[in-house]
């Protein structure tokens, strides 16, 4: 019985962590649910295209499906779903009514019967006694970016368990942390572009108030008859500048928050690592037993030859799992790598839109000498022209920096 179980998860543990990708299929979603397509480059000429609105990033379009079992299932069973399914990462353990009462993930499940004697103490038994009865479970309306949060603030043990999502209590699907990675890269891509879009409108306002100063110009030579105009557009244009300048603020509070999301998000990821020389660890641990079972075999003779073959087996199985726990640590590093360049192009466009704010608030300062002068004495037409003249300027270099800062951050999205 013992050398039965023991072929049985040898040939559920073959698959890698590439096949477990391959299989691990997305659940079927109408079309408004797909994944947004990545962003398309620029026009014919070269100048940077604003992209249109992005949908809603929703957790339906990285739901993917899992095998389930049920409570009363033993190990032996448990052991032939992993068989079915040899590329599934985990199995979900379900009640009668559908609810989510548990997880087993394939790589602890195997640690677990590699272990000496275990095969023999757990075979018959109820999977409930080695499953994680309190894994993660999240409604699937729930916000993305908070489930991102609560996945990546899991105890590193379970840190690179399966996701479970329900709806109404009921067993959905399951996210792995690589598609969360995936996730949070779409959350990103959709932020940058508002951010895109919240400078358009900021362009647009800086165009409208470059039209307003060029009518002021145009009153002061009109002489003293045009100067109650010319305080009316003033203030308009201080008015508008007002909110541009509040608009730069919130989209700098904007890009320091998501420099700080990534930050975060590098020192979570960085823990997975952790987790894979924890493996890597248990994996050596069942070498040796697997050695000590064999040198035992030798000992007893013909009598342990059939123990040998056990430990054999047991021995190949910590080999699968130790170099799978290295292919976990490099695919650590490339993740790792593409945050940190994420990071790196996020402080970039944070540091375009402080320069843009201090240019922004120069020539508000402009604008309120403008006005304060030309409410004071209308008489003064030349110092109005060269203030107004100095405020166009200013204007203008604060348009040009927006320009500057709209081709960074859409490159930010390209890359």
């Amino acid at each position: 019985m013992t050398i039965e179980l023991l072929d049985q998860r040898a040939e559920g543990a073959g698959a890698t962590a590439a096949e477990a990708k391959k299989t691990s299929t997305p659940i079927e979603k109408t079309e408004t649910m797909k994944a947004p397509k990545k962003i398309r480059s620029a026009n014919a000429s070269g100048a940077a295209t604003m992209p249109a609105a992005m949908p809603e990033v929703r957790l339906d379009a990285f739901l993917h499906e899992a095998p389930t079992a049920s409570e009363e299932n033993s190990c032996r069973e448990v052991m032939g779903i992993f068989k079915q399914h040899p590329a599934t990462e985990c199995v979900v353990i379900s009640g009668r009514d559908g609810s989510v009462k548990g997880l087993m993930m394939r790589n602890r499940f195997f640690l677990k019967l590699g272990s000496r004697y275990s095969a023999d103490l757990y075979y018959e038994k109820s999977i409930v006694v080695l499953m994680d009865s309190s894994p993660l479970v999240v409604e699937a309306d729930s916000a993305p970016q908070h489930i991102i949060d609560q996945a990546l603030s899991r105890d590193e043990s379970v840190l690179y368990d399966c996701v479970i999502v329900a709806r109404n209590g009921r067993f959905a699907g399951i996210v792995t942390v690589g598609h969360l990675l995936g996730l949070s890269r779409k959350l990103q891509e959709q932020s940058v572009q508002s951010q895109l879009r919240t400078i358009e409108s900021v362009e647009q306002r800086m165009k409208d108030i470059q039209a307003a100063i060029q009518s002021v110009r145009q009153s002061t030579a009109q002489g003293e008859t045009l100067s109650a105009d010319m305080v009316d557009l003033t203030l308009s244009g201080k008015t508008a500048l007002d909110s541009v300048t509040h608009t730069f603020g919130s989209m700098a509070d904007a890009s320091r928050l998501q420099e700080q999301k990534m930050k975060e998000l590098q020192e979570e990821a960085g823990s997975i690592s952790k987790v894979s020389a924890l493996i890597k660890e248990l994996a050596d641990q069942s070498n040796l037993l697997a050695l000590n079972a064999s040198i035992e075999a030798a000992r007893a003779g013909e009598h342990g030859r059939g123990f040998a073959v056990v430990a054999g087996e047991v021995m190949n199985l910590a080999n699968q799992t130790k170099k799978s726990a290295l292919e976990i640590t490099t695919l650590t590093k490339a993740i790792l790598s593409a945050i940190g360049h994420t990071a790196s192009l996020a402080q970039a466009g944070r540091n375009e839109t402080v320069s843009s704010e201090l240019q922004v608030k120069a020539a508000e300062g402009a604008f309120g000498s403008l006005f304060q002068v030309a409410a004071r004495n209308r008489d003064s037409a030349k110092q109005i022209e060269f203030l107004t003249e100095q405020a166009y300027r200013q204007a203008e270099q604060a348009s040009q920096e927006l320009d500057q800062l709209r081709k960074s951050t859409f490159n930010t999205t390209l890359t």
